[in-house]
């Protein structure tokens, strides 16, 4: 543990069941948990404040070493704690099955289990669950029901604790469960938290069935990423990143949250720290094309509903960011009870970016639909007035100045990357209207007006004098947006104009091997923030398709080496220290690895059929 007693970012990891989720440290702690959805209140965030938070610990009572991992194509953590006394395992999931099987046999909506099974030796080991409601802002108070296990409410959610160890060895006080006990070499004892919408609740049963419910939860996992159609040298950590997008997607409404966590700072002890249980437009894009690529169809269908739906009551505009369920007002508030991880104040709830311009979304969106139109045969009458009005909305906006993709707090300006993304969608949506032979769209309008932003990009968008675009219309600085112009064939990666931007990127914005967004730039926030990990991933998707191939190889194994514990990324890192920052696992870091590894792969396809 750091100071403080506050683990690091890098030695958690992930479980969920696609609708809820929750981070256990290496030391057997669940440190942050949501239910019944991402943004629900937490009901356990020690991560953000030891004191008050609320956590659920297993560990050894002696000192003692430890280390964590996925099994093999799962999400299930094992953690194996080593003391004097011998060696035990713990086993941490939620249980996952299909809606129509939970349905069948009556299951609770979420469950997490924990099995801890002893492997040598006779370990001392001890549990503690502290359930703190509302952000730690409450303690719910814990009632015995006998054989039912332990109950507490919070708000209409019943949660029930059970364990499979004998009743006389669980000591129960208004706010805490606190047991004690030993666990022998090759014996198993179970503990599940359940929680149900439903009244009365669905109470799981564990002592028959808790260890095969395990089982079916880990070839679930086993099944689900066996579908994965990358077969490349980093097949690894491909696996692991595309089954943390599976744990950061929402199964009811198809939406891919950008992270489970909120407030985890950007720089430690500062004030950027944001609420990333939503999810941004602006990711759709390179989202589509993971899944599509990858073979997850129906994900890839799941999503786009989403983002149909999602959108229906802002359309044609388009917002930044939305919850799970469409709704698009989320209201920023802080809780200024909490301390904040390792003292970054404040912790935030909601996300002010809802107000943003962003001109860029419209082109995520055209190109999302462009790239998953390849496995829909026509769009339905809403559906293709949507997309067309899409366009018809950049050629209404596509001039004035934006926040940009980072969500600039300070001042708007013209965008070099808002703009390209402008030209973007409108190049999709003419191939749109063609494929689809969609003739009552003005697609003379969206020609002209293509035309127009490209030929005000070159002038405005590059310059002459510094050979390279830059962030901004007749600015002076680059921004690492700028190298998704290749990516998004705006322009090709081995261009004299691309070369010279991706070798200003790198000359004014790496440091150690790592990109940050921008430098020297008022974003209207004080402090300042860690590189990000989707911008290297950008670098290394553009050298692998400009031909670098070797040097993206090099680069993409540079970076992976500092994933945290168990192959997670974290949304920024900083390049002094390597600690990772910013909300964690965050989809954005792992899309952009999946997208740098095939395009590694296809790279190197492409130039051995060519010798």
């Amino acid at each position: 543990m750091s100071e403080n007693g506050v683990i690091n970012i890098a030695d958690y990891s992930l479980i969920g069941n696609c609708r809820s989720a929750a981070l256990v440290s290496k030391y057997g702690s669940i440190d942050w948990c949501c239910l019944p959805e991402f943004h629900s209140p937490s009901i356990f965030a020690a991560l953000l404040d030891r004191q008050k938070g609320g956590y659920f610990s297993i560990h050894p009572l002696q000192n003692f070493k430890s280390n964590s991992h996925y099994l093999d194509q799962t999400n299930i953590v094992e953690t194996i704690f080593e003391s004097d006394e011998g060696k035990v395992r713990l086993m941490d999931g939620f249980t996952v099955m299909e809606e129509e099987e939970k349905a069948a046999n009556l299951f609770p909506d979420h469950e997490i289990i924990r099995i801890i099974e002893g492997i040598s030796g006779t370990v001392n080991l001890e549990v503690e669950i502290y359930p703190r409601t509302n952000y730690g802002n409450s303690s719910p108070r814990m009632v015995i029901q006998g054989k039912l296990g332990i109950r507490f409410f919070y708000k209409e959610n019943i949660f029930i604790f059970q364990s499979t160890l004998e009743d006389s060895l669980i000591k129960v006080n208004d706010e805490k469960v606190i047991t004690r006990f030993i666990v022998p070499e090759g014996e198993k004892i179970i503990f599940s938290l359940s929680c149900s919408s439903q009244c009365p609740a669905i109470i799981p049963e564990i002592k028959s069935t808790g260890w095969q419910r395990m089982l079916n939860t880990i070839q679930y996992w086993k099944s689900w990423s066996g579908k994965c159609q990358y077969n490349g040298v980093f097949k690894e950590q491909v696996i692991r990143s595309v089954l943390a997008l599976k744990l950061l997607t929402h199964a009811p409404s198809g939406a891919i949250i950008a992270a489970p966590t909120t407030s985890l700072p950007e720089e430690v002890g500062g004030v950027r720290n944001w609420d990333y249980r939503y999810c941004w437009l602006r990711d759709a894009s390179f989202t589509i094309r993971v899944l599509v690529k990858l073979g997850y169809h129906d994900e890839a269908h799941a999503y786009m509903n989403w983002i149909l739906h999602a959108t229906r009551l802002t359309r044609p505009r388009l917002q930044v960011v939305y919850t799970v369920f469409g709704h698009s007002k989320i209201a920023e508030k802080h809780c200024k009870w909490l301390n904040g991880y390792k003292n970054s104040r404040p912790v935030r709830v909601g996300n002010a970016a809802h107000e943003q311009f962003q001109l860029d979304v419209y082109g995520e969106i055209l190109d999302a639909v462009y790239t998953y139109s390849q496995l829909v045969r026509e769009f339905d009458y809403d559906t293709r007035n949507f997309i067309i009005d899409l366009g018809k909305m950049i050629c209404k906006l596509w001039d004035k100045p934006d926040e940009g993709i980072w969500e600039i707090r300070s001042s708007s300006v013209h965008h070099t990357h808002s703009k390209v993304m402008c030209w973007v969608g409108l190049a999709r949506l003419i191939k749109l209207c063609r494929k689809y032979d969609w003739d009552k769209a003005p697609v003379h309008k969206f020609e002209e007006t293509r035309d127009i932003i490209f030929r005000q990009i070159e002038l405005e968008g590059f310059s002459k004098s510094l050979d390279h675009y830059t962030r901004e219309f007749n600015g002076k600085t680059v921004d690492a947006s700028l190298l998704i112009l290749s990516l998004m064939d705006y322009c090709e990666a081995a261009s004299s104009r691309m070369k010279s931007t991706r070798d200003a990127v790198q000359r004014h914005l790496q440091k150690n091997s790592f990109i940050y967004r921008y430098q020297n730039i008022d974003d209207g926030l004080p402090g300042k923030e860690g590189a990000f990990f989707i911008c290297n991933f950008w670098l290394i998707e553009n050298l692998a398709i400009a031909g670098s191939v070797q040097e993206a190889s090099d680069l993409f194994l540079e970076t992976v080496k500092y994933a945290g514990i168990s192959g997670l990324f974290s949304e920024e890192i900083d390049p002094g220290t390597k600690e990772l920052l910013g909300n964690y696992p965050q989809s954005f870091s792992h899309i952009g690895l999946i997208n740098a590894a095939i395009a590694i792969e296809e790279a190197s396809q492409l130039k051995t059929n060519s010798v």
